[in-house]
């Protein structure tokens, strides 16, 4: 949302624990980016890597593959109105 200020400051990666570290290392190699969510979610470590081995099974590759459940995640947002 424009002018909008975040309430929870994302964090970079020289600022998360080494076990979050690793799990932003991943996904900026599958993905190319570290998602804003788990920026902002690494304050509390567990939390993390909890929300992350769930979404693994979940948005990857199954009766549709992962890029497709990305797709439709993403205009399910858009209908909705999501900023992301």
């Amino acid at each position: 949302m424009k002018g909008h200020k975040e309430r929870i400051r994302m964090l970079e990666r020289q600022e998360v624990t080494p076990e979050v570290g690793k799990l932003y290392d991943a996904l900026l190699e599958q993905r190319g980016v570290v998602p804003n969510m788990f920026k902002t979610i690494a304050h509390d470590p567990p939390l993390a890597l909890g929300i992350a081995a769930f979404l693994k099974p979940l948005m990857g590759d199954g009766a549709l593959p992962g890029w497709y459940k990305e797709l439709v995640a993403t205009r399910v947002a858009i209908l909705q109105g999501c900023d992301y």
